[in-house]
């Protein structure tokens, strides 16, 4: 059974080269490295043509709002093609920092949702402490028609029940490892296992036993266990399941075993 690390950020590693390779030793076949803005996602792109089972997305962070112009989007969209993306995002709101004008990260996000309709392809959506929004600009902008996965969910039950309403997958991190996630464990109970991704966020959001050092691809193993666990099923059923629902969301080939 392989593993799909749905969410790294390969170009932000020191050695991405040795991480890859970790990777694939600790039994993770696949990686999407995704964009946070237009030299972020061409970095991506980059490591999709060079490393077998490494795909990309192309997006702009809410944090890089201000960076947005009609040459940006057109460029992206120039790159998506080109090296046939695998999503629109990372893209989303984010009211936690604030790096970017409220108003701004609405107008950029709606952008790459229209992107992404466009392209036809998912999303992938970052949402912190920006709930409703979120909620509400994805359910207003036919976004339903791609779907998508909010990564890194931290949100209650009945945000993840609207957001699967939707269509939307949620991304489950390292942080289901932590001590003081009951929450979170007692929310994915609640939620179909079909609708359920794995991911890092590397090099951010390391699982345990790893906290406080950077996050790789490989650790993924640690979130897949942790998740199996909270849902009492078999880490084999887990692996299978959640590999299942990130190939066909985001129309990966599938590996050999």
């Amino acid at each position: 059974m392989k593993l799909i690390d749905t969410h790294a950020h390969l170009d932000l590693l020191d050695d991405p080269m040795a991480a890859f390779e970790r990777a694939k030793q600790a039994g993770v076949g696949q990686i999407i490295t995704v964009g946070i803005d237009l030299e972020s996602s061409r970095r991506a792109a980059d490591f999709s043509r060079d490393l077998l089972g490494v795909f990309c997305t192309v997006g702009l962070h809410p944090s890089e709002a201000t960076k947005a112009s009609p040459d940006l989007w057109a460029e992206l969209k120039l790159l998506a093609l080109t090296v046939s993306a695998v999503a629109v995002g990372e893209c989303g709101l984010d009211y936690y920092r604030d790096r970017s004008p409220r108003h701004l990260q609405r107008e950029v996000f709606n952008a790459q949702i229209e992107l992404a309709l466009d392209l036809g392809l998912p999303l992938v959506v970052h949402d912190r402490e920006a709930h409703k929004d979120v909620l509400n600009m994805l359910a207003k902008s036919g976004a339903e028609r791609v779907g998508g996965v909010v990564h890194c969910f931290s949100g209650d039950a009945v945000l993840a029940e609207e957001l699967v309403s939707l269509g939307f997958s949620l991304g489950i991190t390292g942080v289901i490892t932590y001590k003081k996630s009951d929450e979170l464990r007692a929310l994915v109970k609640k939620v179909p296992l079909t609708k359920l991704l794995i991911e890092t966020d590397c090099p951010y959001l390391s699982p345990e036993p790893y906290r406080g050092k950077p996050n790789e691809p490989a650790y993924v193993t640690h979130t897949h266990e942790a998740l199996a666990k909270a849902l009492g099923i078999s880490a084999e059923e887990v692996g299978s399941v959640t590999t299942d629902n990130a190939r066909r969301l985001f129309s990966l080939p599938y590996m050999e075993e």
